[in-house]
Formats: C-alpha cells, structure tokens, sequence
C-alpha cells in the first residue's frame, strides 16, 4: 500500500514513462511517449502566452516488445468508474486499424492512481459498441475489471504492465487464459 500511495499525484504517463526507461535499461523492450504538436499562442509583444494543440496524437504510447509492435492510450480516472468515451474517435480507429494489422494494442487505465490495468483493445472496443449500439453501459468500472488484466508494481511504484502483455499476447494455453481470452473463444464478447 506504500507503493500505491506514493503514485497519488503523480501523472500516470510519468509513471509509464519511467517503467518504459526501466524496459529499455533492462533491455526488455523499446516504448516511446509520443509527443503532442503544439503550437504558441503569441500576445501582441510576441510573448507566448499559451498553446493550442495542432495535431493530436493517435495514441500515448508506441513501442516494440518481443518482435510484436505496441500501441496503447493511457487514461486514468478520479473514481471507481471510467467512460468508454474517453477513447477518442481517431485514436479508436488508430488501435483498430493496429490491432487489424497484426500489433498488440490495448489502453492502460488507472483508477486513483493507486490501481492499474491493461485492458485489450478489443474488449474496450466491444464496450464502445454495446454502449452505442445495444444500449449497454457507458462506462466500466473497477469490480468489473478482469483480475488478470490488474498490473503489479514494479520498481520505483511503476505499473509493470509488460508481465501482464506476457500473459495475454504471449501466454499460451500452459500459462492460463484469462476470462477475456476464454468469452473470445466462445465467440462471446
């Protein structure tokens, strides 16, 4: 629980950002923040008084781990419920398009910055589509969170979401499947 409560206010991209130096450091894997285009918003003495986004960026995080290429969006909430809308539409296809294509993709969620989570993309997606097509829940909350996709913490309280990438992308049947992997057999979503 010292771990936990040391992540409080601290932004979950910086605690992501010091578990990918970790992955590189122990040669693990290759993941990169991608950065956010901004453009200077300029008085009338051209002093920069603020920024406006000029592209936004498909996702977070890209990388390469295990010869497969990563892509994932980190968001985190207050509570103990997170929208599926916090997804936006171009980085929904961008994951979408990642996934079709061969990559691993999936968004990391925090909740309370205290409890972490690597959530497929395509169960994320399938919340999208029950939500805006079937009437289903706008949102998920953290008892519904599948135990297996829950990160433990590495050193210096960083969430150690690759051990959970090895579960579900690389696992096998020998390591366990977890509850999504099982309803995807099934042809459940």
């Amino acid at each position: 629980m010292i771990r936990q409560q040391a992540n409080r206010g601290r932004p979950l991209e910086e605690l992501i950002i010091m578990a990918n130096r970790q992955y590189r450091a122990q040669r693990r894997a290759v993941i990169h923040k991608v950065p956010t285009a901004w453009i200077p918003l300029r008085d009338s003495r051209g002093r920069i008084v603020t920024a406006k986004v000029e592209e936004k960026a498909a996702v977070d995080f890209l990388g390469t781990y295990r010869g497969r290429s990563l892509a994932f969006d980190a968001k985190h909430c207050a509570g103990e419920r997170i929208r599926w809308d916090r997804v936006e539409d171009h980085q929904a296809q961008f994951l979408e398009d990642w996934t079709r294509d061969g990559g691993i993709s999936f968004i990391l969620v925090g909740f309370n910055m205290s409890r972490f989570f690597v959530v497929p993309w395509e169960f994320w997606r399938d919340g999208i589509f029950r939500w805006k097509y079937e009437e289903g829940p706008a949102s998920i909350s953290i008892k519904q969170m599948c135990p297996e996709w829950e990160t433990r913490l590495g050193g210096r309280a960083t969430p150690d979401y690759l051990a959970v990438v090895d579960k579900l992308w690389f696992g096998g049947e020998e390591s366990g499947y977890t509850w999504w992997t099982v309803q995807r057999k099934k042809g459940r979503r």
